[in-house]
């Protein structure tokens, strides 16, 4: 238990065993060390210097030989104390990640073509170089539809020098007329199963999820770190299961 406790403060196996010794066991030479609790000489000469420099035990000197001694168990205070101001340190850390996952969703209403144009570049805006989005992909074919050809291909062109990568998930439709991508892995929804038909997208990146209805132009951003990685999981769920069907 005494090992334990004094591990569970910082120190070391063999330096818990060196200063419990020397509490029972007052002015020992290295030899004794060694003798007594078998611990190697060269390891003695590396770990005795590291426990002075703490604090931790002292040498005298007796007709010129080395003698070590414990130091007052009350040197171990100060190793609760360092535990405690890291902790105050670090806490406000923790807190402040854990408050920032469990935060409200923010809802965001965007209406006509010009929402889902801003749509496509807040996906380019909120993701690092290389990371990857989450897209379900209906019937409809948005370069042609939905935005102007010209603000589309700006998206790409911005896409592409990010180097996002995309896993979608569409039907067998809307597959045949895009080009495939190197920085895009796609599924298909088998045709007896095709509920891809309704011009629905859903957009999964970063911790935002993004619904675009292209019948009426009305799109909507929720931003919520758990709403968003709840969606990727079941995203990843449908995902792996379509590709096994392949």
């Amino acid at each position: 238990m005494n090992y334990k406790l004094l591990n569970k403060i910082g120190l070391n196996e063999l330096e818990s065993k060196i200063y419990l010794f020397l509490i029972s066991n007052p002015k020992k030479t290295i030899t004794d060390l060694s003798k007594d609790l078998f611990i190697n000489r060269p390891k003695l000469y590396k770990i005795l210097p590291s426990m002075l420099e703490q604090g931790l035990i002292s040498k005298i000197i007796i007709w010129k030989r080395i003698f070590y001694i414990a130091e007052n168990p009350k040197i171990l205070n100060s190793y609760l104390d360092n535990i405690k101001n890291d902790f105050e340190l670090y806490i406000p850390e923790l807190e402040k990640e854990f408050s920032n996952n469990f935060t409200k969703p923010v809802f965001k209403h965007l209406s006509w073509k010009s929402g889902i144009r801003n749509i496509f570049l807040d996906i380019w805006n909120s993701l690092n170089k290389w990371d990857i989005f989450y897209r379900y992909s209906s019937r409809n074919n948005i370069s042609k539809t939905s935005i102007d050809k010209k603000e589309y291909d700006k998206y790409k062109k911005l896409r592409e020098e990010k180097k996002l990568e995309r896993m979608v998930i569409t039907n067998d439709y809307l597959n045949k007329i895009k080009w495939n991508k190197i920085d895009k892995e796609v599924v298909i929804v088998p045709k007896n199963f095709d509920i891809f038909e309704d011009n629905i997208t859903k957009i999964i990146y970063g911790n935002k999820v993004a619904i675009i209805d292209y019948n009426t132009e009305e799109s909507f951003i929720i931003e919520s770190f758990i709403f968003a990685n709840f969606e990727k999981k079941i995203f990843k769920l449908l995902f792996n299961f379509l590709k096994s069907l392949k």
